[in-house]
């Protein structure tokens, strides 16, 4: 197994340190979180490209935003970006229906069949596949086992890969008092093509934790990637997120640690 290390690209204020990690060998790819600031152009960093979102509502009755979904696809088709990363939520970022981030959906029957159409619809549209991810959870399932087995089964429905989360899947398993693999037998193991990680912290009720890109992952995340990349038998890429408000120091000692997490196994990319 080949893999691909990345780092997550929102800004044009990380292009130096980007840059910088592309020339030091230490990242093969940026995913860029579409639609992007105007004027702004991380193709013309001369790094590959993996177009990611998180705009769709690609949970949502009314469909998701054609417009949105148009510059997306224009971006993956000008990058050739092997899948497009989408968001599993009710409501997306775009201007219309949002409420600043992504709301998760009820994770119901009804709702998985909606969510099915609507990717599969997208999927036809992006003439490429896509890779479904979820967000942090804090309460319980309101229909399936879990949001794991949620995404399982739209994954399956309407045949995506799957974007692991590796700090997202533990904050849901922190703030529901889960042990730290589970719903992970719910998902296709050759499905999940992609790994995100990240920081969290604590909230300052001192009972949910919170995705935070300013952060480092911790110990626990960093060692739980690590098994994956050994378990998971059709993993491509492991991307890390950050902020560009955050220590360029930190970037680079997060990004030496995937590395060396990884060991030959992207070696033969750099080869």
């Amino acid at each position: 197994m080949v893999l691909r290390v990345g780092a997550r690209w929102d800004d044009p204020a990380q292009n130096d340190r980007i840059q910088k990690a592309h020339q030091q060998g230490l990242i093969d790819y940026i995913e860029v979180n579409y639609p992007i600031p105007y004027g702004s152009n991380p193709h013309a960093l001369g790094i590959p490209v993996l177009a990611h979102t998180s705009s769709n509502p690609t949970c949502s009755a009314e469909g998701v935003n054609l417009n949105i979904a148009r510059r997306i696809k224009e971006a993956a088709d000008e990058t050739n970006s092997p899948w497009i990363g989408e968001h599993l939520s009710w409501l997306g970022t775009a201007p219309t229906g949002s409420l600043g981030y992504q709301i998760n959906p009820l994770f119901t029957d009804e709702i998985a069949a909606i969510t099915a159409m609507n990717v599969t619809r997208l999927r036809d549209y992006y003439n490429r596949p896509i890779a479904l991810e979820l967000g942090p959870i804090y309460i319980q399932s309101t229909g399936y086992e879990s949001e794991m087995h949620f995404l399982g089964s739209v994954s399956k429905d309407a045949d995506t890969k799957v974007i692991l989360d590796v700090t997202h899947w533990q904050i849901g398993n922190r703030n529901l008092d889960r042990s730290l693999d589970y719903g992970l037998d719910a998902i296709d193991p050759c499905r999940i093509v992609e790994l995100h990680i990240a920081g969290m912290r604590l909230g300052s009720d001192q009972r949910f934790w919170h995705d935070a890109h300013d952060l480092l992952p911790d110990a626990e995340v960093l060692s739980i990637t690590s098994q994956l990349t050994e378990d998971l038998p059709a993993l491509e890429a492991v991307t890390f997120e950050h902020s560009p408000a955050a220590s360029e120091e930190a970037f680079f000692q997060c990004l030496r640690q995937i590395n060396d997490l990884i060991g030959n196994r992207r070696s033969q990319v750099a080869a």
